[in-house]
Order: C-alpha cells, then sequence, then structure tokens
C-alpha cells in the first residue's frame, strides 16, 4: 500500500506551505511596522537652557581636572593643520593659557594658504611653516615630523578649541605609561548652528569598527552620545581621530612615519594599527578635552581614494580581529560584544515549545562570556522584527528550526556565522537544499554526525542538550502541590508515543502526576493530568518526586538523542527511566536503567521504589556524568571554541 507514503508527503508539503504562509504574513507587517516607526523618529535637541548649562557643566568638569604639571616639560612640537585663516588665528589665541601649564613647545603650521601667514602668527614663538600647495596633507605631514625639534609631536587641526591642561594630560599619559604608540583625544560639539541635534554632544572618543557587506567601516566611539563627566581613566583604543593626537617622535619615525599612499584621509588610522601590530598601545585620555567643529568641506574623490586604499591594506587584519576582539569580549575594535541571535519558534515564557527553553538555558551561559542574546521568532510578539530580519550588529546565529530558511535572511553581514543545531527532525533537516549553507553544524545524536557529514562531506560536531546545574540540583525543597512517587514531563501532540501504551498507573501502588500539554485527550490517563507545568517549575517537580520517565519519541529514539528532562532530573538527583537505548548507550555507556514494555516499566518502577541504595548509587554515577561533561557551561565553552576555530579559517 502506497496510501501512507503518499499521505506523509502531502502532510509535509502542507506544512511548508504553512510556513511559508507565515512567513510571508510576518515580514509584511515589519515592513509595515518599521515604515511607520521611521517617519516618526524624532532627534532630540537641546533647548537654548540646556545647551547653557551644558556647556557650562564641561567648562566646570574640565576645570576640575587637576593638571599634572611635571618639573621637566619634554619639547612638543605642536604641528597644526592648517585650512582656513580665521580657525587658525581663533586656535592660535587659544595658545595664550598654554604657556601657563605647557610652555615647552615650537609651532609648525602646515598650510596651502598663499597669504602671509606671519601677521596671523603669535610673533612670541618661532614657527615653521610648511607648505603642502604642492604635496599631499600625508606628505606635509612627514616633512613636519623631519623638520620639528620635540622629543613629542602634536598634531592639531586648526577647527578646534582645546580646554586648559590638554596637552599637560596627554605628555603625561606618554610618562606614565608603558609602550604607548599614540594618545587621542576627547572631542565635543560645540554649539553648532546646522545641526544642532549635536551641539555640546561628544565627538570622539576613540576609533571603533563595524563590518557591511564584509567590509570594513570606521566610525567615532560615542558619537552623538549626550555629554556627561568622564569619571574614567585613560583607557587603550585601537585608533584614535587624526584632530589631536599625540605621538614620541622617535615611534613615528621607528614605523617609516605617515604611510604616503594617503592624500589626507586615514593615514592615522593606519598609523595606530601598524603601531599596535608592533605591540605599541594607543591610549584615549577623556581629560584632554576639544571642542571640535567638524568642518565637512572635503574633497569626495579624495576620500573614497584614500578609503580604498585602507580597505585594501586592512580589511583582512581587521576583519579577524573585529570577530575576534568580539568573541572575547575585549572591546578594542568594537564597542559591542559577540551578538548571537538563536531561532526559536516563541520567544515567551508561555510557550509550549520545548525550542525555547533549550535556547533560553544556553543563551544564560553564553552571556557568562560577556555575549549579547537575542531571539529570532517564527511567531513574533509585537515587539519583535520577523524572524529574517537580522539587525547590523548579529554576528552569529543559531537555528535550532529546520524551517528557518537561511536564504530569506535579510542581513549587510557577509561574514555572518551561521549555526545549526539540530536535535530532531534529522531527516528534515538532510533534506535541506540549504542545509550546506551553514558554516557550523551541530547534532545532538552521534548517528546523525554521521550520516549529515557523510552526506554534506563535511565535520558535524557532536553537540547534546544538557542541564543547567544552577537550576536543576538537589539543593531545592519539595513542593507539597507537586509531591509524587513518579512522573512525567511533556506534551501529548497526537503523535506517536511509546510512554502512552507503556503507561498503567492504575496497576502500581505508587502515585503517579502527568505534566504537559493535552493529556486530558487521553481517558485512560486524565485523571493523572496535572495541567500544562511551566518550564520555570519543572525544578521544583523534580525536587518533588522520586523517578521521571523518559520518553524518547518517534523522532528522536532511532537517532540516538537524549531529551533534556534526562540530563536535568538527574541533576536533580532522580532517577530517569529511559525507553532511549542508543542515546542511553552514547552518553551513558547503557547505565540508565530502561523499558520497552508496560511489564518492563512497571517492573522498573516496583523495583527501584523498594530499593533504594540501588536507585541513589545510580544516580550518583550518572549525575556525576552529567555534571562533569553535560551541562550547558560545557555547552557553552564548546560552542566558544567552535567559533574561535572558525574564525580563525573564516580570515584565513
Amino acid at each position: 500500500m502506497k496510501i501512507p507514503h503518499i499521505f506523509d508527503e502531502d502532510i509535509e508539503r502542507i506544512r511548508e506551505l504553512r510556513n511559508e504562509v507565515s512567513d510571508s504574513k510576518n515580514i509584511f507587517k515589519d515592513k509595515v511596522s518599521s515604515v511607520l516607526k521611521s517617519s516618526i523618529k524624532n532627534k532630540k535637541v537641546l533647548s537654548k537652557q540646556e545647551r547653557k548649562e551644558v556647556s557650562l557643566k564641561i567648562l566646570n568638569d574640565n576645570k576640575s581636572h587637576e593638571i599634572p604639571l611635571n618639573k621637566k616639560l619634554p619639547l612638543v612640537s605642536i604641528i597644526i593643520k592648517a585650512t582656513h585663516k580665521n580657525y587658525l588665528l581663533n586656535l592660535l589665541n587659544t595658545f595664550s593659557t598654554l604657556d601657563t601649564y605647557y610652555s615647552n613647545y615650537e609651532l609648525i603650521i602646515i598650510h596651502n594658504m598663499k597669504d602671509d601667514l606671519l601677521k596671523y602668527i603669535d610673533n612670541k614663538k618661532d614657527v615653521i611653516l610648511v607648505s603642502c600647495e604642492d604635496k599631499s596633507l600625508t606628505q606635509a605631514e612627514n616633512e613636519a615630523s623631519h623638520k620639528s625639534k620635540g622629543e613629542y609631536l602634536l598634531f592639531i587641526d586648526d577647527d578646534t578649541i582645546p580646554f586648559d591642561g590638554f596637552l599637560n594630560h596627554m605628555v603625561n599619559t606618554m610618562l606614565t605609561k608603558e609602550n604607548v604608540g599614540v594618545v587621542g583625544s576627547r572631542l565635543i560639539y560645540p554649539e553648532l548652528k546646522l545641526n544642532r541635534t549635536k551641539s555640546y554632544k561628544v565627538a570622539h572618543e576613540g576609533i571603533y569598527f563595524r563590518e557591511k557587506n564584509n567590509l570594513i567601516e570606521t566610525y567615532n566611539k560615542n558619537d552623538g552620545r549626550r555629554y556627561y563627566t568622564a569619571d574614567e581613566e585613560e583607557c587603550e583604543v585601537i585608533a584614535t581621530s587624526s584632530v589631536a593626537f599625540l605621538v614620541k617622535k622617535s615611534v613615528l619615525m621607528g614605523v617609516g612615519g605617515f604611510n604616503e599612499n594617503y592624500v589626507e584621509f586615514y593615514e592615522v588610522i593606519d598609523l595606530c594599527l601598524r603601531l599596535h601590530k608592533k605591540d605599541y598601545k594607543n591610549y584615549y585620555n577623556p581629560k584632554v578635552m576639544l571642542y571640535h567643529f567638524c568642518l565637512e568641506n572635503h574633497d569626495v574623490d579624495v576620500f573614497e581614494r584614500d578609503k580604498k586604499i585602507f580597505i585594501n591594506t586592512w580589511n583582512k587584519y581587521i576583519l579577524h580581529n573585529l570577530l575576534k576582539d568580539k568573541l572575547y569580549a575585549n572591546y578594542l575594535f568594537s564597542d559591542k560584544a559577540l551578538t548571537v541571535a538563536l531561532v526559536v519558534t516563541q520567544s515567551v515564557c508561555e510557550t509550549t515549545a520545548g525550542d525555547f527553553f533549550t535556547a533560553i538555558t544556553l543563551a544564560h551561559n553564553l552571556k557568562d562570556f560577556g555575549w549579547n542574546i537575542k531571539f529570532l521568532s517564527q511567531h513574533p510578539s509585537k515587539y519583535e522584527r520577523n524572524w529574517y530580519h537580522l539587525d547590523d550588529d548579529i554576528d552569529v546565529v543559531i537555528s535550532l528550526l529546520d524551517r528557518y530558511n537561511l536564504r530569506k535572511i535579510e542581513s549587510n553581514r557577509k561574514s555572518l556565522i551561521k549555526v545549526a543545531w539540530i536535535r530532531n527532525w534529522f531527516e528534515r533537516w538532510m533534506k535541506l537544499s540549504y542545509l550546506d549553507d551553514y558554516n557550523i553544524i551541530l547534532s545532538s545524536s552521534k548517528k546523525a554526525c554521521g550520516v549529515i557529514g557523510e552526506k554534506i562531506d563535511r565535520k558535524v560536531y557532536f553537540y547534546p542538550l544538557a542541564t543547567d546545574s544552577t537550576i536543576f540540583n538537589e539543593k531545592l525543597q519539595p513542593n507539597n502541590e507537586y509531591i509524587c512517587d513518579y512522573c512525567f514531563t511533556g506534551s501529548y501532540w497526537k503523535s506517536d508515543r511509546e510512554i502512552i501504551s507503556a503507561l498503567c498507573p492504575d496497576n502500581i501502588d505508587y502515585t503517579f502526576n502527568l505534566y504537559g500539554a493535552n493529556w486530558d485527550k487521553i481517558p485512560s490517563l486524565k485523571k493523572y493530568h496535572k495541567g500544562f507545568i511551566k518550564y520555570d517549575d519543572i525544578p521544583q517537580v523534580y525536587a518533588s518526586t522520586k523517578i521521571v520517565l523518559d520518553d524518547a519519541n518517534h523522532v528522536t529514539r532511532g537517532w540516538g538523542s537524549v531529551n533534556s528532562r534526562v540530563f536535568d532530573a538527574f541533576a536533580s538527583g532522580c532517577l530517569v527511566l529511559t525507553n532511549g537505548t542508543m542515546g542511553n548507550t552514547d552518553l551513558f555507556n547503557g547505565m540508565i536503567p530502561e523499558y520497552h514494555s508496560k511489564e518492563e516499566l512497571q517492573d522498573k518502577i516496583n523495583y527501584y521504589m523498594e530499593h533504594t541504595h540501588e536507585k541513589e548509587k545510580i544516580v550518583q554515577e550518572i549525575q556525576e556524568i552529567i555534571l562533569e561533561k553535560h551541562t550547558y557551561k560545557h555547552r557553552a565553552t564548546k560552542l566558544k571554541s567552535l567559533l574561535n576555530f572558525y574564525i580563525h579559517k573564516y580570515t584565513d
């Protein structure tokens, strides 16, 4: 008879169509919602009074910083990159207070002005002029560096207003830290006329990187953030802004000066990266404060040219280090730790889908690495986007569901790491046309690892379910509501479950509780049904019973995938009786007592209820195995190791 086979195919096709309709519906809702949200988004503009208050706060905060006054001040060559006479004059006027705090300096001005600059310059200081009329800015910076006499070089743009003591703080970092490359500054937007949304907000506190379409982009740390008092000390950054930075002359010359392949952009970030590769540390000092007017009148063609050179030079290196930096939450190349998104049916505690509770338990342990966790739900709440929309910060997607179609993903991240965790429905997974699109494939079944690995000619990693021993343990006291001799936790979905034919509580003198959805639909078990149990209450259930029944269902039994209840129950100090021979053999060398008939189940329950010493001995032995090998802490550590391996492989 071929009818059952045809029927199965029809059922499978109906399931696929249902998922496709659900996806289309959610994507449409998401797009409408996104358009509405973007249309009503407003940027905060400070009132006149607020701008006055913040400007006063910035001034007072700067005055509160104790200015280091070293007895022997090293000579600093201040190299000003001049673009406009008015800005230059304004900057030089602010230097009138510089002598009060730091008098040992010389002035070098890089310019492309044809007018006589000397009339705009303080006559008290000798000034060296370097023209960039016939050369690039980068070439002029190198020329100025060679002409300088200072031990340290301060490069500063003319569209700035430094606060008192800024140079003292920079030099102090140089003198008190070891192996310093570059010292950067804290830039603040002044009162801006054209873009008041940024008035008196942070402009720069270091350089970070992000990836878009497999190409790196730079961005300023905390750009546009509201100003607050900086109570932190100097911190290491990967790179700093070109607007105002200090470098030791010998260090700059030791790496060959600025890279003259650049015309006038990216040369400082390039320098910082070269110094970083030579084990120098670049620093940001929050006490080095300057207003920066942030002129944007640059040559777009030149900018794009320099950007291309920078990407060609550093893209591979930064992508590798960016992912590695996030993986270990170093916050050097990025201001974000690794962001992992787990694909689940529904991400609410009321869901009956077990995948969410598996995902959230793993997520809790991944958070210990400092990682950020998100959920992508097939049935999103009103606060969630459709599950194919990936925010730009998502680095890793872990799918627990075969129905998640990788080819529908909306992401700007070509470096996105896609992980499949195959826990059930192994046949469905193997039929997926996009299975090989996953970068890392995990399976809770040893058998599936071999079969799938042979099918796609790749390594599939054994990755069983586990327990969270902080939740499931023997410290919990029994709860009168759940007290019984043995129990079963799991739902009935009108599919084949061996436990239905094996259970006959009426024939056993021990108390039995049945938890889960839909068991009231089976007459023989209805009176034992205690309703649906929330995941958060399951630890209390296991603390209140002696034996937990495991039913490896038709989806997992033939593949040896061990159910989470096995790990959780043993961790809680319960004995488990299972029908899953393959999984029992693979993970526990067959140590778990098994049942394969109604009579066998009854005999095992009666035996171990009477022979408590033997029961406790088995529990202790398997509990030790689980705590040594099968907690979600172990799973999180293995995932981190696999991601680290992949990142090195991918970037190489």
